[in-house]
């Protein structure tokens, strides 16, 4: 988080050196029928990480795409890899034997709240600099924001998706196993 907000203050003044983009060149995810849990965990990486997360047609699949600029996509699709994998694993660990909506209920569950422990802990990243950085990171932050949702709004024009029905108790589960799940550091990096 502390090298994106850097990154961030970084990009402030060139624009034009790395702009918002689609992101159709490399999506994050492609399917027959993408699933659910991971359309969600998409969607609160990218927001944590100035991006959106959106589905479009492929073929005769799906494919789950990040609008914005290309460091920051880089982020979500690496973050994205690494947690996929472990709340699959938390799945199968605390889900034998359980059918298939108490597993998508379960992951659906454990990508939220790890979405919003990374959330909360953006706000520690900006602890480390001084007053006159973060005192730039709100404007710069405001600033990333309009572009990515001008670009969102003028090019792509999305609709809001539907909401879900999940398995209550698989959820609560998932929501257990997702508040101890250990996250990626800089210092592991995001295996």
């Amino acid at each position: 988080e502390r090298h994106r907000l850097q990154a961030l203050l970084d990009a402030v003044a060139d624009d034009a050196a790395n702009p918002v983009t689609d992101g159709r060149e490399a999506p994050l995810d492609t399917a027959r029928k993408l699933r659910p849990w991971r359309v969600a965990l998409a969607a609160g990486l990218a927001r944590a990480n100035g991006c959106v997360a959106y589905t479009a047609a492929l073929g005769d699949g799906e494919a789950l795409l990040l609008a914005g600029r290309a460091p920051d996509r880089v982020a979500v699709a690496a973050l994205y890899e690494a947690l996929a994998k472990r709340i699959e694993w938390l799945s199968a660990t605390h889900g034998a034997g359980r059918p298939r909506a108490w597993h998508e209920a379960f992951r659906v569950g454990a990508a939220d709240v790890v979405v919003a422990r990374m959330a909360a802990g953006a706000g520690e990243a900006s602890a480390g600099f001084d007053d006159a950085t973060r005192a730039q990171l709100a404007p710069a932050r405001a600033a990333h924001d309009v572009a990515v949702e001008a670009f969102v709004s003028t090019r792509l024009q999305l609709r809001q998706g539907r909401g879900l029905r999940v398995d209550a108790r698989g959820l609560a589960r998932g929501r257990v196993e997702g508040a101890g799940m250990v996250l990626p550091t800089a210092s592991r990096g995001p295996v």
